[in-house]
């Protein structure tokens, strides 16, 4: 190599230097996102930054259907925690993600036909996507990620993760949040959906269809009061006021080493799972419904269900079974009377307790401090049916029929369910009954073991 020829290769080294720097820069910029001009194609992935999830397209077990999903990242059972395109499959290898013409990021087809879009309004064309450690993939507008405009935790498919923030408002009602798949290798929408009931004191819920399958319980600051402390596993959800109404819902695991994820699956079991590293498997916190008693309303209105007892179904207290319903044994004394508690008219209605419950569902009020205040609330109310008092969440009172009441071996609340006067009185009279027989046998007894012993000692001085 001559003098001029090595002079010329020396001057170029910088250059390639450079571009080499800079192509690996890119690469490395890339790894976690999608920038304008560049796309995913089947084959290809991005990782978040710290390695967590992973994003690319995949096809569930014994299918040969493409989508466009999020996984653990390095997590190969089960571990698909969101899905773009999950109503419109792609049927072969050529589809892609990408920015398109007007900034959202879309997935196409082998024949580059749009089939699933972020469908936002975008201000600029040059928009950037970023898969996060939490899990979230999010559109930002420009370059430079200095806006959000999308987000894939506001659009979940079948699974909550921790830092998912779900925004309510109590006056819209259920907000439905995760839709199972619709089996368990087909993930477009199932029958089951999970949600959110802000109404009264938040809880969480599970349809079937139209119709509930399972609930948690209203929440009281700290957990779920339908759901047994030893299988609590709800610890670390969070109601925060936003004002006016709304509500923004959070959970945040104590142990952030463990990858948690809760999930509907597509048979309508809400399951919280926990991923073991060193057995490379889920782990099965808790699921729900877990049994017959677990199922929503399994006894119908005014009875209640025992997880403790064979025969599962009875009635409530002042209430006898009829034509395969729960009916008042004897009627209200304010209904009897056609006003209320008028004094020569008769005595007022009182309450019997029932403890360790699931509390009813729908409650209609919820507010007093005070537990007298509460009781008397209800009392002068004829069409109050039952009242519960909870230190998380105060007064609760329920002006309608009294449906999915669980009896829990343990935990739970103490719900006060009204009842006519005589009803009580009957109750007291059955109460003195069983203190007389009770003082009448004990007595007996005590006088049998007085003469044994007195005749013992006769027999041993003879």
């Amino acid at each position: 190599m001559g003098f001029s020829e090595f002079r010329c290769y020396r001057n170029l080294f910088p250059w390639c230097f450079m571009v080499t720097c800079y192509f690996f820069s890119v690469f490395t910029f890339a790894a976690d996102r999608i920038t304008r001009g560049h796309s995913i194609r089947d084959g290809d992935t991005i990782v978040s930054a710290g390695e967590k999830f992973a994003l690319g397209f995949f096809s569930p077990q014994g299918s040969s259907f493409r989508y466009v999903g999020i996984w653990y990242y390095r997590v190969a059972n089960e571990s698909v925690v969101w899905v773009a395109n999950r109503e419109t499959p792609i049927s072969d290898n050529g589809g892609a993600l990408t920015i398109g013409n007007d900034g959202n990021l879309i997935v196409l087809n082998g024949d580059d036909d749009i089939i699933w879009s972020s469908n936002v309004t975008v201000e600029s064309n040059n928009s950037t996507v970023v898969l996060r450690d939490t899990g979230n993939l999010v559109l930002y507008s420009g370059e430079h990620i200095n806006r959000e405009i999308w987000q894939s935790f506001d659009h979940p498919t079948d699974t909550y993760l921790p830092d998912m923030r779900v925004q309510m408002n109590v006056h819209d009602g259920e907000r439905r949040v995760l839709t199972s798949w619709k089996s368990a290798n087909d993930p477009s929408p199932g029958n089951y959906s999970l949600g959110i009931d802000p109404r009264g004191s938040s809880q969480i819920v599970i349809w079937a269809g139209r119709n509930r399958w399972w609930r948690s319980g209203y929440y009281n600051g700290v957990t779920f009061t339908g759901v047994p402390v030893r299988v609590n596993y709800l610890f670390g959800f969070k109601v925060n006021n936003d004002g006016d109404g709304r509500l923004s819902f959070t959970y945040t695991p104590s142990n952030r080493s463990n990858f948690i994820k809760f999930r509907v699956s597509w048979n309508g079991t809400e399951r919280q799972e926990s991923w073991i590293d060193g057995r490379r498997e889920w782990d099965l916190i808790q699921s729900h419904p877990v049994d017959e008693c677990d199922m929503y309303n399994r006894c119908g209105v005014f009875g209640k269900c025992n997880e403790m007892d064979l025969s599962k179904c009875s009635c409530m207290e002042g209430f006898v079974a009829k034509d395969s319903a729960c009916v008042r044994r004897k009627k209200l004394q304010c209904e009897e009377n056609n006003s209320l508690y008028v004094e020569d008219r008769g005595k007022k209605d009182g309450f019997v307790q029932i403890e360790r419950v699931k509390l009813p569902d729908f409650v209609d009020y919820v507010g007093s401090q005070d537990v007298k205040e509460c009781e008397k609330m209800c009392l002068d109310n004829c069409s109050c049916t039952a009242y519960a008092f909870d230190i998380g969440i105060n007064c609760m009172i329920w002006n309608r029929d009294l449906v999915d009441v669980q009896q829990f071996g343990e935990s739970g609340n103490t719900l006060f369910v009204r009842v006519a006067h005589s009803e009580l009185a009957e109750k007291n009279n059955v109460k003195k009954l069983v203190v007389i027989t009770t003082v009448i046998i004990g007595t007996f007894f005590v006088c049998v073991l007085i003469w044994l012993i007195w005749k013992c000692k006769t027999n041993c001085q003879g």
